[in-house]
């Protein structure tokens, strides 16, 4: 069922964009403050920096267009000859091709290097030799100067509820950098929900219907504004494992952001059950849809495609009624995300393959919260993924959007640990965001042996991990266990045991850790163009003399 979506949804990574959301109001026209919320107005340092931005067109961002002629999507985007005269240059296996600001015509007809940086994420193109770029082994990058002003905030956090603000930034490009938190508090653990002022709190199924739905709204604006959330919230690529770890609209949106068709329409019928409304998805074999049942008739919702059909009478066509009537979507020739009206239809007119389905996704009703213990440094970075979570379509590239972000904790006392046998001691970690890598280090106490080190998915079954032993510290590594495993990773069981029979607790001083992991930028709130007003809440509320948590953000600001 997704052939026909990958055929036609690329548009989407071109098309689909995050729609900001607005602050909240007062009558007055001024910011409304909620009762008990500490106002914070954190000190902002600049620094203007000019330095070389490198982006590497991979094979999958590129298309072929006319003649000898290819078009890269551009991740990172600079000025363009549209509008100015590009300052970028295009590089083949790092040495720059002749022609740059070239015309259409001779890069689709004389190719030789010929190339436009067109839009500002738009880069039309042609090989030295004229080959197909996507195969012929040539490496593609390009090199633009960028002038930017680097700015930062830091400040410290102690209320159970901050509203944390900043002005806009009118008129210029503004890219998110890093978030980093810490919890400077050596006793008390810290639970973490930060979000924009005015937007969805993402952190539970709950959360998300609390946000979007109002009291007394009818099953169709409910399902609407499910609708329009999925639609606000992520974009089309490749899913990061078949089955339904992207089913949970907790996972979905805060790891990934991004999923197919299919992924779409079962979080839209996740949501709408959760919000007491029935409903269930299509497969229209090459692309996947969602239903929802309400004042006896069932109603399509496309949210992957952005659209839905309302038929002469007003009312929101159900997939059979399309199937007979595909006038509905074939009156305007191309739907909101740009593919061919006629094409659609024929998915839906073409019903010997067609089945619904309410299937139940196998989710737990997740909850994502980040806690930090004592002493934790928890840091997301914006900038491009270098590694994600895939056990679907390995090849297909990096997705284009997407982030990666480092846990460092230390276990100071192993004694805290459970201790299932004298000589074991064993921590279970569980964590928010789905793990990428691992690395462990143990501090041994003066004079003692190393501990042998495994680890479990569920506590009773085992993996050695192989170990180093360099001047009284024990490293180990967890991203071979953490790729072998068939699904995501979002916890172990980590075992420390001595086979002389001591207690780890006395031979290990100190156990040190470091975690990659996958988050979905969009879902973080950071700086934008308007509405730079961030809610934080704690819990529990930290002590009076708490040394509370520390947070610190950097983004850039382009001309």
């Amino acid at each position: 069922m997704k052939l026909l979506s990958q055929f036609l949804c690329p548009t989407v990574m071109l098309l689909t964009s995050f729609v900001p959301f607005s602050p909240v109001w007062g009558d007055s026209g001024t910011q409304a403050a909620r009762p008990s919320v500490k106002t914070v107005r954190p000190e902002i340092h600049s620094k203007t920096k000019t330095e070389q931005v490198r982006e590497l067109i991979t094979p999958a961002a590129i298309t072929h267009e006319i003649g000898v002629g290819y078009v890269a999507r551009l991740k990172i985007p600079h000025e363009a000859d549209s509008k100015s005269r590009s300052t970028c240059i295009l590089l083949e296996d790092g040495q720059p091709l002749p022609h740059p600001h070239a015309l259409h015509k001779l890069i689709r007809e004389t190719g030789k290097g010929h190339y436009s940086h067109w839009t500002p994420t738009t880069l039309y193109f042609s090989a030295s030799d004229s080959s197909d770029p996507r195969t012929n082994g040539h490496k593609y990058e390009l090199v633009c100067p960028e002038t930017y002003t680097e700015q930062s905030a830091q400040f410290v956090l102690t209320d159970a509820d901050s509203l944390i603000s900043f002005p806009d930034i009118s008129g210029k490009r503004v890219q998110p950098v890093k978030l980093v938190w810490e919890n400077r508090d050596p006793q008390q653990s810290i639970q973490l929900n930060w979000k924009r002022q005015g937007a969805p709190d993402l952190s539970s199924q709950q959360a998300m219907l609390t946000s979007i739905l109002k009291p007394g709204m009818t099953d169709e604006e409910k399902s609407l504004a499910i609708w329009k959330f999925l639609v606000d919230w992520r974009y089309h690529f490749y899913p990061a494992e078949p089955g339904d770890e992207v089913h949970d609209p907790v996972k979905f949106l805060n790891v990934y952001g991004y999923g197919f068709c299919d992924d779409c329409a079962s979080n839209f019928a996740v949501l709408a059950r959760k919000a007491g409304v029935r409903s269930r998805i299509w497969g229209l074999s090459g692309h996947v849809v969602a239903e929802a049942f309400y004042d006896g008739k069932w109603h399509m919702f496309d949210p992957d495609h952005e659209v839905f059909y309302r038929n002469d009478q007003g009312v929101i066509a159900s997939v059979e009624e399309l199937a007979q009537h595909p006038e509905l979507i074939t009156k305007t020739p191309l739907d909101p995300i740009g593919s061919p009206s006629q094409a659609i239809a024929r998915l839906y007119t073409t019903t010997a393959d067609n089945r619904p389905s309410e299937r139940k996704p196998a989710i737990r009703d997740s909850n994502l919260a980040p806690t930090l213990e004592p002493g934790d440094r928890l840091e997301f970075d914006y900038t491009t993924a270098q590694d994600v979570h895939r056990r679907n379509m390995p090849d297909e590239g990096l997705p284009p959007v997407a982030g990666n972000g480092t846990l460092k904790r230390s276990i100071t006392k192993l004694e805290s640990l459970k201790q299932p046998h004298p000589h074991q001691r064993d921590w279970h970690f569980t964590w928010p965001y789905v793990l990428l890598k691992g690395a462990l280090e143990l501090k041994l106490a003066p004079g003692q042996s190393a501990p042998t080190i495994s680890v479990s998915s569920n506590g009773t079954s085992w993996t050695p991990l192989e170990t180093t032993l360099n001047a009284e510290k024990l490293t180990a590594s967890l991203d071979a266990w953490i790729k072998q495993q068939p699904t995501a990773v979002y916890g172990f069981y980590l075992r420390c045991e001595n086979t002389n029979g001591d207690d780890p607790a006395a031979s290990v001083a100190q156990l040190n850790s470091e975690f990659l992991f996958q988050f979905a930028p969009r879902a973080l709130a950071h700086m934008q163009n308007t509405n730079n007003h961030f809610e934080m809440k704690l819990s529990p509320q930290l002590p009076v003399n708490s040394q509370g948590l520390a947070v610190q953000l950097e983004w850039k600001v382009v001309e």
